[in-house]
């Protein structure tokens, strides 16, 4: 995992940043963010744990994927009744982008995250035409997050819910889902083609999957980054 599942390098910034300024043409950013749940047949003893607000038993798992759809970090270790803010406050992370502030970098996520000085999310109610251009390109970038779900869950179709539930441990599920992101991004890296029989029944996965995070709205812990973002670009 530590081989091929890694955030960019100093001397790779100005190339991610590039790439994903060509989706909605927001600068600096380095990475999308989002959570999604893997479907697991829970433990006995612990069973709500791992029941979702969908009803279902699961595995949160939180990603961070670049503009190509590699994966450069994944949190699978929650069980389905965590929530996405709570996993990420948990990770790796903020220190992670802690480090990385001297270069003005951020990953971009949904209303379930804060805004913190490293984290732009959309303007939930937007009161100017700067705002909704904003919260437009900041879709069509993030949306990048929901391909790669489509594409990991189509290429294993044991992560997906046509799949069936896993029938292994917690912890054993955690592994098969940390292994399925590192051959990901190895199919990536060599350029494996995805084959149309790959997708549930004989086709394609929808290009946006209907992806099964739980998206709840977080507390606004640093709007005046967002704000400086959007009055300097999107004016």
């Amino acid at each position: 995992m530590r081989s091929y599942i890694v955030f960019p390098k100093v001397e790779d910034l100005p190339t991610v940043k590039g790439d994903f300024y060509a989706l909605g043409h927001i600068p600096n950013i380095i990475g999308t963010i989002d959570g999604t749940h893997v479907a697991l047949v829970p433990p006995h003893r612990s069973e709500q744990v791992y029941r979702n607000r969908k009803s279902y038993h699961s595995m949160n798992v939180q990603m961070v994927c670049l503009a190509d759809q590699y994966t450069s970090h994944v949190n699978a270790m929650f069980p389905g009744s965590v929530h996405d803010a709570y996993i990420l406050r948990n990770s790796s992370i903020p220190y992670v982008m802690g480090q990385l502030q001297r270069h003005r970098v951020w990953l971009l996520g949904d209303s379930g995250y804060p805004n913190l000085s490293w984290l732009l999310t959309p303007v939930r109610n937007p009161r100017t035409r700067a705002e909704e251009r904003y919260n437009e390109a900041h879709g069509q970038t993030r949306r990048v997050i929901e391909r790669t779900f489509g594409l990991l869950k189509a290429r294993f179709r044991c992560l997906h819910m046509t799949g069936g539930s896993l029938l292994y441990s917690p912890k054993k599920v955690c592994q098969i889902i940390v292994a399925c992101c590192v051959l990901h991004n190895l199919a990536l890296r060599r350029q494996v083609p995805f084959l149309q029989e790959d997708g549930p029944d004989g086709g394609v996965v929808a290009a946006v999957e209907p992806v099964d995070s739980e998206e709840e709205e977080a507390e606004e812990e640093d709007m005046n980054n967002r704000d400086s973002v959007i009055q300097q670009y999107f004016q």
